[in-house]
């Protein structure tokens, strides 16, 4: 069963957002907060597996919200929830060690699939948010960037979406096997070993192609 913290300023959302969490049978306990000073002397020893942080918290930061938990109590997962799309808050997101970042205008499904995502332990961005990314991969070809094949630049999207292996297979209509074939080319291309990285070095770096 999964404990769930929604820190927003903005009670409407709060209330919205609780609604469709308390529809999801994996989800227990649901704990709302309209801001970071509330939660701050409770992070330490709460039983919190995945955090919703705004990015914008009336005078106070998300973002240093979203880093006080991740350095205080590693276990929760933090989830950034936004209306911002540029990508300067997705690159300060990233760096606050975040294990994902959902747009506000995400879609019920879409959530609760995140969710699982985030919780299996892989890093998850709402489709309007991975869409930015991609975009802004292939738009601005950029020196040092590694030249990739279509069908590469076709798994990173997916990868990018948090899709997993099987999932990208069942997409293009070819092997799990052959995926991974392609995710290791990807990696080998740009000197990493992980898809956190590669995701990773994608909105630090801007990289478009």
């Amino acid at each position: 069963m999964i404990n769930v913290a929604v820190i927003d300023d903005h009670a409407l959302f709060r209330i919205g957002l609780t609604g469709i969490l308390r529809k999801d049978s994996r989800i227990r306990n649901i704990y709302e907060y309209a801001g970071f000073k509330a939660v701050e002397p409770l992070v330490g020893s709460w039983d919190v597996d995945i955090a919703f942080v705004d990015i914008s918290l009336g005078k106070e930061s998300g973002l240093e919200a979203a880093r006080f938990i991740k350095e205080t109590n590693p276990r929760t997962k933090v989830v950034i929830l936004s209306g911002h799309k540029e990508e300067f808050y997705l690159v300060n997101a990233m760096e606050a060690g975040v294990d994902g970042y959902m747009h506000k205008d995400i879609d019920e499904h879409e959530l609760l699939m995140g969710i699982g995502k985030v919780i299996a332990g892989d890093k998850f961005f709402s489709t309007e948010i991975s869409n930015l990314i991609i975009s802004n991969m292939y738009s601005r070809p950029q020196k040092g960037v590694p030249f990739l094949t279509n069908k590469e630049k076709q798994v990173v999207k997916y990868l990018m979406d948090g899709y997993s292996s099987k999932e990208i297979a069942a997409e293009l209509n070819v092997s799990p096997r052959t995926v991974e074939t392609h995710r290791a080319n990807v990696l080998s291309k740009f000197e990493l070993r992980s898809t956190t990285e590669l995701v990773r070095r994608i909105i630090e770096q801007g990289i478009r192609y």
